[in-house]
């Protein structure tokens, strides 16, 4: 297993976005996401194809690409998991102490996100590979190595075997290098949500979510559409992507439990 795990937030900072893209076969995706680039003459002088991403969709054949991208993740074994948390709702000193530096505390509470996001579809997976585009929220600390430990150590806290880690090797990538573009896919995906709830105006954007959401069949990408579904029923009729809207518990916003 291959997984790309990626983050995306608004200009207010208001609501954080991580997101994860499975892969059981991932020679696929990146084959079809190379095939398409180059016929659609997505590559620059030197022939290496370029970086396609959700920001820089300013153009009608960026859109087109955007879409062709969900395309071929609807065709693929591949699926999305994403975890939103709204960062108006979330009290940071649950995450330390009132006198630490925020800073500390708010890389305290990316890695707890990011580990429920990834050990909560993980359970069956052994010896995956997890690549993290450049998170710029974890710039300067120990994020890669905490989370070594716990997912790439028998033993280790989200280890669910006792003779395989879950994940045998986490590395940091550049998402615009061709070996690693398939991470561009998860970008498009992530940002099709921060797009349903931050309103915009741009038309090729809001084009790439109105295509992601008639593929998916559902109404929209927003709490009021995905907050009522459980775990086991989300991944029963929605395989390919779903979203786990986060909310505070009642004694600790850090331990709130997982809809079974």
């Amino acid at each position: 297993m291959l997984i790309y795990f990626d983050e995306s937030y608004d200009q207010e900072h208001q609501y954080l976005i991580l997101g994860a893209l499975f892969n059981p076969h991932p020679k696929f995706l990146h084959r079809e996401w190379l095939k398409i680039k180059k016929e659609v003459g997505a590559v620059d002088r030197n022939g290496k194809v370029l970086e396609i991403k959700y920001n820089n969709c300013t153009t009608k054949q960026r859109q087109e690409l955007c879409c062709m991208a969900i395309d071929i993740f609807f065709k693929s074994t591949s699926y999305f998991r994403a975890i939103v948390i709204d960062q108006n709702i979330m009290d940071l000193d649950c995450f330390g102490k009132k006198s630490e530096d925020k800073k500390i505390k708010m890389a305290r509470a990316y890695k707890k996100f990011a580990e429920l996001l990834l050990s909560h579809n993980t359970e069956e997976v052994y010896n995956g590979v997890l690549l993290t585009d450049e998170l710029t929220r974890c710039q300067g600390d120990k994020f890669i190595e905490i989370m070594k430990q716990d997912f790439c150590v028998i033993g280790g806290q989200h280890c669910n075997d006792k003779h395989r880690p879950t994940l045998k090797e986490i590395a940091d990538i550049k998402s615009h290098v061709e070996e690693y573009h398939v991470n561009q896919i998860n970008d498009i995906l992530l940002g099709c949500i921060l797009n349903n709830l931050i309103p915009t105006n741009k038309e090729y954007k809001n084009n790439i979510r109105q295509h992601l959401i008639k593929n998916l069949g559902v109404k929209n990408l927003l709490p009021e559409t995905w907050d009522r579904y459980s775990k086991y029923f989300a991944e029963s009729h929605y395989p390919k992507y779903n979203i786990w809207y986060w909310k505070p518990g009642k004694d600790n916003n850090e331990n709130q439990k997982i809809p079974e």
